[in-house]
């Protein structure tokens, strides 16, 4: 008898872990903007938030949830009146399936959310109270350094998840609120032209709004400033350059810097590298990253310590990564 083969498509293989951790936020609490080059989902077990994605946003409540891609600039605040439990872990992923996962905010059906209460029972069953993490966001995933299956079993559970909303997922619309449809045109301005320095008062004009106005709503979903997250938005188009084998001065000029000793200060202080050292490189192959502002201050919650600094930072020698206080240290 011939065996005939039946290969397996993959569409989709979680790579590492960054974090995984449930946590509570209460009312009017806020996790100002960052970027990492990796995957980051939120899922909301109870109450709601308002979230950002570059120029996108959405009210979450209980049963949504949101794929942050890699480099985009995301924010959420809770405006729930009972606050907020969340869901939250941050991965690097490969395969056919990411493309489709970008920019995606699902609304779970029964289904999702019993794979999602699956997956805690096994964790939870798997954690030592007594434990004490490096971080209380990496707390799920010291099981991964003792325990043989528990990677697999964790990434599985998280693999069929991401497969089932391929399948069958029931995509959430942004909000049409009409502060949030504004920032979403600020953004697509500034998509438009990264490639220069365009001022707060054109900007302004160009949403047909006040400068005080723009400013308060940059603020609101971003959590930074106009020019700084123009900054931001043109250090992510100068990765996607750098990976396409563009130099250094190249980068620059297309960029609008008024010099490359500038670009280059600028980017390492952002992303903690040096640009001549990205050339050629995907951003999927570098080490875990993380830029935000520094002087962000939180507001205080009921369950977690809000002055900590970037919570991908804090968890140490997950295996993939590199220590992220080491990162830390040079962002």
């Amino acid at each position: 008898m011939v065996w005939t083969t039946y290969d397996i498509k993959e569409q989709i293989r979680i790579k590492n872990m960054y974090s995984l951790f449930e946590v509570h936020y209460d009312e009017g609490y806020a996790f100002m903007g960052e970027s990492h080059n990796f995957w980051e989902c939120v899922y909301v077990l109870g109450g709601g938030i308002c979230v950002s994605g570059d120029e996108r946003v959405y009210n979450l409540s209980q049963g949504t949830i949101i794929f942050h891609k890699p480099l985009e600039l995301h924010k959420f605040y809770v405006n729930d009146k009972e606050g907020a439990d969340l869901l939250i872990f941050s991965f690097s992923a490969e395969g056919a399936l990411t493309n489709y996962l970008r920019e995606k905010v699902f609304e779970a059906s029964a289904f999702q959310r019993q794979v999602i209460a699956s997956m805690l029972s096994f964790v939870h069953a798997h954690i030592k109270e007594e434990s004490v993490a490096s971080s209380r966001y990496c707390r799920y995933l010291e099981p991964f350094r003792t325990i043989p299956v528990y990677s697999q079993m964790v990434t599985t559970y998280l693999e069929q998840l991401m497969l089932s909303f391929a399948e069958e997922g029931s995509v959430f619309s942004v909000s049409s609120a009409a502060d949030a449809v504004i920032f979403g045109q600020a953004i697509n301005y500034l998509n438009s032209n990264v490639h220069r320095q365009p001022s707060v008062p054109e900007i302004a004009r160009y949403c047909n709004i006040s400068e005080a106005g723009l400013k308060r709503i940059f603020e609101k979903y971003a959590g930074i400033g106009v020019h700084k997250y123009l900054l931001k938005m043109k250090v992510n188009a100068a990765l996607k350059l750098l990976q396409d084998g563009e130099s250094v001065s190249a980068v620059a000029g297309k960029l609008g810097f008024s010099s490359q000793s500038y670009f280059s200060r600028a980017f390492k202080r952002e992303t903690g590298m040096a640009p001549s050292c990205l050339i050629n490189i995907r951003i999927s192959d570098l080490p875990a990253f993380a830029g935000r502002n520094p002087n962000v201050q939180h507001k205080p919650c009921g369950t977690v310590n809000c002055k900590d600094a970037n919570i991908f930072q804090r968890c140490s020698s997950i295996p993939g990564g590199q220590s992220h206080d080491a990162l830390e240290s040079r962002a």
